[in-house]
């Protein structure tokens, strides 16, 4: 069955690289930010035996993490919560890591909306604790064409220096910075067209399907065109300085 193991451009071999770069122990405290299906805080889990929480506003993503952490994880040191990101209430530096790949749109939308996750992320984190994030950022200028696609998402000074930057300048210590290969666009982009493909034809009369394909087709084409030379994938790895 077509599905993506998580909402990103990223290939199972680096996203256990990732993984390992945060260098956690067990029992420490982790909050996945738009967690999706969960698989990313599962292999936190499997590979440190952490304490999680994901959240997600999509019912439907709750869902699947919860039969997903069934399946895998028969504890219960990982919990999903179907909740808005902004209405999510922790208690301060309570998290060893806390985690947000592709959701910064969790905590508003916008140019600044990068810099807006991060900086409400910081508070949830211990002093010595880290930050993973995910963030698309521009290879180069947008053409006009397909600025109006991308609305103000990402903007073209958002490159990948920028966003190291950014965190660099919120206090943060950069750990890490890596870039998704063309490859792995490729692989994230045509596995989702396929799968809205697929649900399409399997759903002739829905109209929400159906308009969720027409709009697909019109961003693939545009990926095609513009996409892979203008945007680019970074993740970032930052660390609260230990005070």
């Amino acid at each position: 069955m077509l599905e993506l193991l998580w909402n990103d451009p990223i290939n199972q071999s680096n996203m256990a690289k990732y993984i390992e770069a945060c260098e956690l122990a067990a029992g420490d405290r982790v909050l996945d930010v738009g967690c999706g299906c969960g698989e990313v805080l599962i292999r936190l889990h499997q590979r440190y035996r952490i304490e999680g929480i994901g959240i997600d506003f999509s019912a439907p993503h709750i869902a699947e993490a919860k039969r997903r952490v069934a399946k895998f994880s028969a504890d219960s040191s990982l919990k999903l919560i179907e909740i808005d990101a902004t209405e999510f209430e922790v208690e301060p530096n309570s998290f060893d890591l806390v985690v947000c790949l592709g959701a910064s749109h969790a905590f508003g939308l916008g140019s600044d909306a990068y810099q807006n996750a991060i900086a409400n992320m910081i508070p949830m984190v211990r002093p010595g604790g880290k930050i993973l994030i995910a963030e698309g950022y521009a290879r180069q200028p947008a053409a006009p064409e397909y600025r109006k696609l991308l609305g103000d998402s990402t903007p073209d000074d958002a490159t990948h220096a920028a966003n190291v930057a950014t965190g660099e300048r919120l206090g943060l210590i950069a750990l890490g910075a890596w870039t998704s290969s063309k490859d792995e666009w490729d692989d994230f982009e045509w596995t989702y067209q396929r799968i809205i493909e697929r649900n399409a034809e399997q759903q002739p009369d829905d109209d929400s399907a159906q308009s969720k394909l027409a709009q697909r087709r019109e961003w693939i084409h545009a990926y095609l065109r513009w996409g892979r030379d203008t945007l680019g994938y970074g993740i970032y790895l930052f660390q609260l300085p230990k005070r």
